[in-house]
């Protein structure tokens, strides 16, 4: 790899053989050590993100759902995922990602895996270079970034239908808060086709549109008091007219889905869903913390007139992650790429130093050439290094793939799955919700379990007797016999009073797999 072509000096040179490299990129390309370390870092949770287990089940779900939709053709009315949600009125919001995750399943366990790494890996770049643009400031950068990742982390690997919005959404904030002062017709259209894609990928394409309307009525409260509270010049602002454009298209591109206004309904039941509350404790609340502390310290500190559109929307995602702490992974991104530059602004924080110190003409040819691209050079190798490390180099390298074990966490139940392909119940299957996301799946043999992590769309009857199975009731016997349960998967660790019930069991049951962390209980003659 050269960044440059062999020249000559004058004549004479030839006779000393002397040489110099012409530079063929411009100084754009040109880095310091300062963006070096920048890249170092990222190129740090790249291999993380390659490294790390895959967490969360969800995938497997959107997987079978996405199987179903190929194979028939259409969405399904009920939830492939549980056969005891038969019956049930389903509507599937997140047809396209099911798909997406679907193909890859397809491929192999470890195409899930490196299909996460790339999506959060492709979020942290969309953080990082909005982030740089924004503040010229390495150091800053570089802290931007590892404080969304904190902040993101146990979402990054979470896959699903996140792991492909969440680019989605880091851009609609890049292109709303960006171009507020003067919209263009290439940023509404870019911010409808988000919304467009978004809404066929997920529900929570609902986030999207609020914060828009949200941005809408910061940015008119803003021309409002430019022109002292005259409505007849905010009406006439062409700012004003094409955002408002913009969100009444956006509103009606959440009707281009298979559900058309299914979909409103879908995402208003979700959100009336309790969610668990923000735990200040955790590394992701002290993130919040912070954001609050910074966006207090801004308010004080910042001169001159802040823009209503930031502080509106960051101080209304903030105050929703209180009571809904899933919306974390909505407030990260837009917290970092506001408060960071704001900082540095109320602060004082300079930029970095300019990249190529201007030098005279006589300088230039009394000094032999600077090596400018030597740290643009370190950077292209610690991205191959990176590469190269991780997983995915796999496919083009070589090497072993990993082992099961070793692409799942210390939660998931390896051995117990693997007994479950090689010796398939013919019935139901009692497991963990969070267990059933992979048993059901291709993956995971297909098992028919009793309940998944979308156990709402169960009847309710079926939920009140999941929790007494769950819980261990004495009567999870009759339980067992009403629903023809074939074999229970126990959690030793998270099930410890229903372990000691079926230990206790009649004859009509015995153990077919034991392990530290599982337990597999047949029906006996099954």
């Amino acid at each position: 790899m050269s960044v440059g072509t062999l020249s000559t000096y004058q004549e004479s040179t030839l006779n000393t053989n002397r040489y110099e490299l012409e530079s063929l990129l411009s100084d754009r390309f040109v880095l310091t050590w300062r963006h070096l370390s920048v890249v170092g870092l990222v190129c740090v949770l790249f291999v993380l993100l390659s490294f790390t287990p895959l967490t969360s089940h969800t995938t497997w779900l959107f997987a079978t759902r996405g199987e179903a939709i190929l194979a028939q053709g259409q969405l399904p009315t009920t939830d492939v995922t549980q056969s005891l949600s038969q019956g049930m009125d389903y509507r599937e919001t997140s047809w396209l990602a099911s798909i997406f995750w679907a193909v890859v399943a397809r491929q192999s366990l470890e195409a899930v895996s490196w299909a996460t790494t790339l999506l959060a890996t492709l979020a942290i770049l969309l953080v990082s270079i909005p982030l740089w643009q924004a503040t010229r400031n390495s150091l800053l950068t570089g802290l931007g970034i590892l404080w969304f990742a904190l902040f993101a982390w146990s979402s990054l690997g979470l896959g699903g239908s996140l792991l492909l919005v969440l680019p989605l959404w880091i851009g609609m904030i890049v292109l709303t808060l960006r171009g507020s002062k003067n919209i263009t017709l290439l940023q509404s259209g870019g911010t409808l086709a988000i919304v467009l894609l978004w809404a066929n990928l997920d529900a929570s394409v609902f986030v999207g549109v609020s914060f828009l309307a949200l941005a809408w009525l910061g940015n008119s409260a803003t021309t409002l008091i430019e022109n002292n509270n005259h409505w007849k010049k905010l009406f006439q602002d062409r700012n004003f007219q094409v955002a408002a454009i913009t969100l009444e298209l956006s509103l009606l591109a959440t009707l281009l889905t298979p559900l058309e206004i299914g979909l409103w309904t879908e995402a208003f039941q979700a959100w009336s869903l309790r969610d668990m509350p923000l735990e200040v404790t955790s590394i992701a609340g002290l993130c919040w913390l912070v954001a609050m502390v910074l966006l207090g310290v801004i308010l004080r500190k910042h001169q001159g007139r802040l823009p209503i559109v930031e502080v509106l929307t960051v101080s209304a995602l903030g105050l929703v992650c209180l009571s809904y702490a899933s919306h974390l992974v909505w407030f990260a991104p837009l917290a970092v790429l506001v408060l960071v530059p704001r900082i540095q602004t109320a602060l004082g924080i300079a930029a970095d130093p300019a990249l190529v110190p201007p030098v005279t003409n006589d300088e230039a040819e009394a000094k032999p050439p600077m090596l400018r691209f030597a740290y643009s050079l370190g950077a292209v190798l610690l991205c191959w290094i990176a590469f190269a490390i991780s997983p995915l180099s796999q496919a083009v390298l070589g090497g072993q793939p990993r082992t099961i074990g070793q692409l799942f966490d210390s939660t998931t139940p390896v051995a117990a799955t693997r007994y479950l392909r090689e010796n398939p119940i013919d019935g139901i299957v009692f497991a963990p919700a969070a267990w059933g996301d992979l048993l059901q799946s291709q993956q995971g043999g297909q098992a028919d379990v009793f309940a998944t992590t979308s156990m709402i769309h169960l009847p309710q009857q079926a939920k009140y007797d999941y929790n007494k199975l769950n819980r261990g009731e004495t009567i999870w016997d009759s339980i067992a016999d009403r629903y023809d349960i074939h074999a229970l998967v126990i959690d030793k660790k998270n099930q410890s009073a229903l372990l000691e019930t079926v230990r206790d069991s009649d004859e009509n049951w015995q153990v077919a797999f034991e392990d530290n962390l599982s337990l597999i209980m047949r029906r006996r003659g099954q």
